[in-house]
């Protein structure tokens, strides 16, 4: 190849990769809107007083698709993303540190966050987005087909296999070490079925990535097709497997479903009370996961449609891209602040303390950013491990 055909293959690289990274917006977008309504939904079962409170226990039950699910599906299509920018330009051994150095990093910030709640094993969000991204670069090594097979074997095993261990894990060894393993000793967030993502989302990656690459409107469209689709499905599909109703009575569920918790919030108010809680709404269930899954894809669907085939931007958008990408700092700083006003303020009053708390916590992080560089933070923490890892390589 000649000096000539080598300076433009250069400069479409360069095109290429700066495209992809103005593109995507849409995820950081995404990620923004789920981390402000986490902050909402934790306060607001924690701030709200017992008049109040089965409003926040609704709401955590029907927009729980936005929390751990949507963070982790995002973090496998970043996953992806890392892999296929810097595979031209970095070997595989730089690419694989890279990762496992961000996920271990995670990871810690998550048995950290364990030790302070006085837990000492637990699977939290943090570890399993840990996890969850170096799971990830392993599952994209797998062809397509194969790795949708185990995504799906998993969701298929992971239920009768958790209640299985649960129910004769005092009776063997290999069963308590393997519950303990799979679902810990708070099962709010298990390793199954949630491995199962580490192996479908980044399928997603990966059509993102090659759509970007075009560039072309006619694969922005296809892309969005793609996802509005493959949503509905998983939507449709949770929700039938999902019928089946769950509550408080069964002891099983209960203990190994904590979420069940939030029926007993909703049944604060005796006006319409409900009875169960059907499966796909019951986290860390088979349906749960697809339907979760599917409005995953749905809303990061409907955002790259506003941000890159309509292309509205806004100084609204900019705050939601901020908060995307600040997501982890305010996840942690926020318990800064969680008993503050625990159980006492009514609807009206918390609408107004949230909204000017989330205000508050978005202009910290903007002036700690631009004034102090973000020392101290997660995020900083984050590049120092990295910066060096990459002066270790060279």
């Amino acid at each position: 190849m000649s000096d000539k055909e080598n300076i433009i293959a250069l400069d479409k690289n360069i095109y290429i990769q700066s495209n992809i990274q103005r593109r995507i917006a849409a995820l950081d977008v995404s990620r923004g809107v789920a981390m402000i309504l986490i902050i909402a939904l934790h306060f607001g079962l924690t701030w709200m007083d017992k008049g109040s409170v089965y409003l926040a226990g609704a709401a955590q039950i029907l927009l729980e698709f936005m929390g751990p699910s949507m963070f982790i599906v995002l973090s496998s299509i970043s996953v992806i993303f890392t892999v296929k920018r810097k595979q031209d330009n970095s070997s595989e051994r730089a690419i694989r540190s890279n990762i496992f150095m961000r996920g271990l990093t995670v990871i810690t910030l998550g048995v950290l966050m364990n030790l302070v709640t006085l837990n000492l094993w637990g699977w939290n969000i943090l570890m399993l987005i840990g996890f969850g991204q170096i799971f990830t670069y392993y599952a994209q090594k797998i062809s397509v087909k194969p790795r949708i097979v185990i995504g799906l074997i998993i969701l298929i095993i992971s239920e009768p296999l958790r209640e299985a261990l649960w129910l004769y894990k005092n009776t063997n060894v290999i069963f308590t070490i393997l519950d303990l393993m799979i679902s810990s000793p708070l099962p709010e967030y298990t390793l199954l079925p949630w491995l199962s993502i580490c192996f479908l989302a980044p399928i997603i990656g990966e059509k993102f990535y090659e759509v970007l690459r075009e560039g072309s409107e006619v694969a922005y469209r296809k892309l969005f097709q793609n996802l509005m689709i493959s949503g509905a499905i998983c939507v449709i599909f949770g929700i039938i497997t999902g019928l089946q109703l769950k509550n408080t009575t069964d002891v099983v569920y209960y203990e190994m479903y904590p979420y069940l918790k939030l029926l007993d919030i909703w049944n604060y108010q005796d006006i319409a009370p409900v009875l169960g809680l059907p499966k796909f709404l019951l986290t860390a269930t088979t349906p749960y996961i697809f339907y979760h899954l599917g409005m995953d894809l749905l809303f990061i669907g409907g955002v790259f449609y506003i941000l890159d085939i309509k292309n509205i931007h806004n100084i609204f958008i900019k705050m939601l891209k901020f908060y995307g990408k600040a997501s982890l700092n305010l996840f942690l700083i926020e318990y800064i602040f969680i008993s503050l006003f625990r159980m006492s303020l009514t609807l009206v009053y918390f609408v107004f303390t949230v909204v000017t708390f989330i205000g508050f916590l978005g202009i910290l992080m903007f002036l700690w950013e631009k004034y102090a560089f973000s020392i101290g933070t997660p995020e900083w923490l984050f590049g120092l491990v990295l910066r060096g890892n990459l002066k270790n390589k060279i």
